[in-house]
């Protein structure tokens, strides 16, 4: 990182990427910030293309999310090329098609399962949309069976007007991951505009929320991660189902050719300096 004056310029390559590569979710998440993808990857060979391309671009580590990831079959074979090809590989889902099976398959191909968890509370979580009542508790026993895999954990939490004053850290003590993502509600026009009213915080009540739960130590001794809401806008490589990059801060999305981007001209298109304020690079 270079500093003038009050100004810094961060020098740095983007390493990861998040790939929304189905459109299709089990939940209905009223909250969600992607609730109108397009389309769906049909093509195994489409994934080793875009696979291939991202190596080529420096990208070390390979997030794939929805939609629900799980919905989409092509999962297992699309982990097992993105492994081969030397990725880190993660997974983020709701966790309700999580168990014993699809775990044992992803395994051998995946570093890292993501779990959606927003509340301590299944109630709460059903009336965000996050599933029946059962999500918590099922959860609580997709958590273990990560950890006897081999794989590492992280879990996701949203924040929302309906948890900023919830105090998770002996639920997320009970999970036991290696990381904890905890973001601001994240208004995208023309995909969650009718949560607003109902879910957005404030920046105090996310303070609020940080404040009650910061002071947890992780099983590897890491400390939550926190993402406000100006922070994650185009500050994610991030993949439509197709394969291209787009960014998040408008709706209809803007779309880049991934074929048409370098090493080079990628970070100018991302906010390279929001990348690294979020530690979007960790040991992984």
């Amino acid at each position: 990182m270079t500093c003038f004056g009050a100004k810094c310029e961060f020098n740095t390559e983007i390493l990861s990427a998040n790939w929304h590569f189905t459109s299709l979710c089990n939940y209905r998440c009223k909250f969600c910030c992607m609730q109108k993808l397009s389309g769906d990857l049909r093509s195994l060979e489409r994934a080793r293309k875009v696979l291939d391309r991202l190596v080529g671009l420096g990208i070390e580590k390979i997030n794939f999310v929805g939609g629900e990831p799980l919905c989409n079959p092509l999962i297992f074979d699309v982990v097992a090329v993105a492994h081969k090809l030397g990725l880190v590989v993660s997974v983020t889902s709701n966790g309700s098609l999580l168990n014993e099976g699809s775990l044992d398959r992803l395994a051998p191909h995946v570093n890292w399962i993501g779990l959606s968890i927003d509340s301590v509370s299944g109630v709460v979580e059903r009336r965000m949309g996050r599933g029946d009542g059962s999500h918590v508790r099922h959860c609580m026993t997709v958590a273990p069976l990560v950890h006897e895999l081999g794989m590492q954990l992280k879990v996701n939490t949203t924040v929302t007007k309906l948890t900023f004053r919830e105090d998770m850290r002996n639920l997320i003590r009970a999970l036991d991951p290696q990381r904890w993502k905890v973001f601001q509600f994240l208004h995208v026009p023309g995909q969650n505009d009718g949560a607003v009213a109902s879910f957005a915080v404030t920046d105090e009540e996310f303070a609020e929320f940080k404040a009650c739960n910061d002071n947890i130590r992780l099983r590897n001794g890491a400390t939550p991660v926190f993402e406000s809401a100006d922070l994650m806008l185009d500050s994610y490589l991030m993949l439509t189902p197709a394969g291209n990059i787009f960014l998040n801060r408008e709706y209809p999305f803007r779309e880049y050719a991934l074929e048409s981007v370098t090493k080079e001209t990628l970070p100018a298109i991302l906010n390279a300096d929001n990348y690294v304020k979020r530690g979007a690079i960790y040991a992984w």
